[in-house]
């Protein structure tokens, strides 16, 4: 994987919600790596603390421990205040809290609908609607990033609020992207794969398991929360100053239809 960039955010402030483990906390380490400063956000304190304990420290001051559930209306706003007033402004936002819960589409409960969609779907709408307001009152440019999944694009039985979720965020996307653009805001998403992270603990850890859910992955392997982290500080970069309204897929070839790269229909 390639080196940090030392100083291709310095100046910079992040925000990351869900960043307690996984992907956001990877994404903290990348940012932090590079210079910026980081507020880390999740509904656990300690956890959070523990994340920032591992961060770098950079030239803008100390990291922040913002604590909320992000689909909540009244946290969303205590967290962008708490944010703003310790680091003094808001570069970037990644919306990275994301939850699923399996069943039977036909046994699905309303509770876990709601509850799939609030924080996948809801946090996102919520917080992008919070930054938003920030950057156009003060006449700033800015980018968001949303981490969604190849269930975007490719169904999910039996995680229909997940996969209807993760759909929804697309057109979040690409909406927010067209009607912010000539601000100089940007807003983009990130489609990862399989991913060895905590959510994936259940395959992860069973040796029998992970060969499986590799042997249906073209190139063969799971990802790192490294390598998705990658991907969001490009997209966060100068380097990506004319994309917008992407969803870039982190999947090593999953959305490629895997079970087609050997010839079984002709």
């Amino acid at each position: 994987m390639p080196a940090p960039q030392r100083d291709r955010f310095r100046g910079k402030n992040v925000l990351i919600t869900g960043a307690s483990q996984g992907i956001g906390e990877a994404a903290a380490l990348r940012f932090a790596e590079e210079g910026a400063r980081v507020a880390v956000n999740g509904r656990h304190e300690d956890k959070l603390r523990a994340v920032v304990d591992k961060l770098p420290k950079v030239d803008a001051g100390p990291h922040v421990v913002a604590t909320g559930d992000m689909s909540k209306e009244d946290d969303v706003d205590r967290v962008m205040r708490t944010s703003l007033d310790e680091m003094g402004g808001l570069d970037v936002l990644i919306c990275n809290a994301g939850i699923m819960r399996p069943s039977p589409s036909e046994d699905i409960t309303l509770d876990d609908l709601n509850a799939v969609l609030a924080v996948n779907l809801t946090s996102v709408i919520l917080c992008s609607r919070a930054v938003l307001k920030y950057w156009r009152s003060n006449d700033l440019k800015g980018s968001i990033l949303v981490n969604s999944s190849v269930h975007q694009e490719i169904p999910k039985p039996q995680y229909l609020g997940y996969s209807a979720s993760k759909g929804a965020v697309g057109n979040v996307v690409r909406t927010l992207a067209l009607e912010y653009a000539a601000h100089g805001i940007r807003v983009n998403g990130v489609g990862p794969g399989a991913i060895v992270t905590p959510m994936n603990d259940a395959w992860v850890h069973d040796p029998e398991q992970y060969k499986t859910v590799s042997s249906h992955i073209p190139m063969g392997r799971p990802g790192e929360g490294r390598e998705i982290a990658d991907a969001l500080t490009f997209l966060a970069s100068e380097e990506a100053s004319y994309i917008t309204g992407q969803m870039l897929y982190v999947d090593g070839g999953l959305t490629l239809y895997a079970d087609f790269q050997k010839n079984w229909s002709s």
